[in-house]
């Protein structure tokens, strides 16, 4: 079944977390991050449900990474804030290309105030990989605008070439069940069945492992590919070897570094200066090393420096790579760029 994984982001009371509670039909995980699904229309579609405040930008960066999609709420009341504006910042920075944009609270507020709303939003958005996403007024007490949604949802695009690559398993949260540890993760690319083999990462958890068994929503499964939310098990290792950022990838389709050369796309409203000594957290999908910048060069919009990170990470080609400097204030904006490793 295709699969995609939706990021369902806004800021603070916005109502994002009752309609993801309206269009889930099983829950996941909830910690600092929620995750529910639901089966429509020949898709199993992820819903990650993330957090309402800005406090841990790291947080929602991770989300976005692995997403395929979003929907972001924006409501009447709040409006367009500067964590509306933070948001728009750091999915387009992340390259997001498919989603909804859903006004909340639609059957309590005036048609003014939706008119003005719209018109704002087609304002903030221009020039960015949203500009183009539908907007939808969501009455949330009415069943069909639910179905509406669900339907739409399933209609975004799924990528069948990301099952042509070698796999990866970014995994978020692992227990033990029957003397196995269970990784618990989305499978972000490939495929993987029972007994294929791979390696944990980065270092210092590298290991080679088999995959014992795959559960695709509490359900057990031959096989899994591109874009399931799975569980997999896994002999020979503890849970506390796989914590969030650990990723079971397929030998030899990745790089595994501490340091090197970075060039960054600095976002135009990032101004903060970016020189030797200056400390920044990668996000590449659930994983957030601090890198320390030396050999800084700038010319226009781009810097080149090399880079030591405080840990080992590894990363594709295909994984969208971006900094953010989550020290500074959440009234100025922490979204520095994309990111490149050479």
């Amino acid at each position: 079944m295709n699969s995609l994984s939706v990021s369902v982001i806004g800021p603070y009371k916005s109502g994002k977390t009752t309609l993801v509670n309206k269009l889930q039909q099983r829950k996941g995980a909830e910690e600092d991050v929620s995750f529910f699904s639901f089966k429509y229309g020949g898709k199993n579609i992820t819903l990650i449900d993330t957090p309402g405040d800005m406090d841990a930008p790291t947080i929602i960066a991770s989300v976005l990474s692995i997403s395929d999609a979003i929907v972001f709420c924006i409501s009447p009341d709040i409006g367009i804030n500067f964590q509306v504006g933070e948001l728009v910042i750091l999915a387009n920075t992340m390259g997001i290309k498919q989603g909804l944009i859903c006004i909340t609270k639609a059957d309590i507020s005036t048609s003014g105030e939706l008119d003005k709303l719209t018109k704002n939003l087609a304002e903030l958005l221009k020039g960015t990989s949203m500009e183009n996403f539908e907007v939808m007024r969501v009455d949330i007490n009415s069943d069909q605008t639910i179905a509406d949604i669900r339907a739409k949802l399933s209609a975004l695009n799924y990528d069948s070439n990301n099952i042509t690559k070698p796999f990866k398993l970014l995994i978020d949260h692992a227990f033990e069940s029957k003397g196995l540890s269970i990784a618990v993760g989305t499978l972000a690319a490939g495929k993987v069945g029972i007994h294929t083999e791979g390696v944990l990462a980065p270092a210092p958890f590298t290991k080679e492992i088999s995959v014992n068994g795959i559960q695709i929503n509490q359900e057990e499964t031959q096989s899994a590919e591109a874009g399931d939310r799975v569980g997999i098990a896994i002999k020979g290792v503890w849970p506390w070897d796989l914590p969030r950022g650990v990723e079971v990838r397929q030998n030899k389709s990745f790089r595994d570094v501490k340091e090197g050369k970075i060039k960054v796309h600095v976002n135009k409203l990032y101004k903060q200066e970016i020189r030797d000594g200056v400390k920044l957290t990668l996000i590449c999908n659930w994983q957030t090393p601090t890198l320390s910048l030396t050999n800084v060069l700038r010319e226009d919009d781009a810097v080149t420096a090399s880079f030591e990170s405080d840990k080992n990470f590894c990363f594709d080609k295909d994984d969208r790579l971006t900094l953010i400097n989550k020290d500074l204030s959440i009234r100025v904006l922490r979204v520095v760029g994309k990111a490149e490793i050479s």
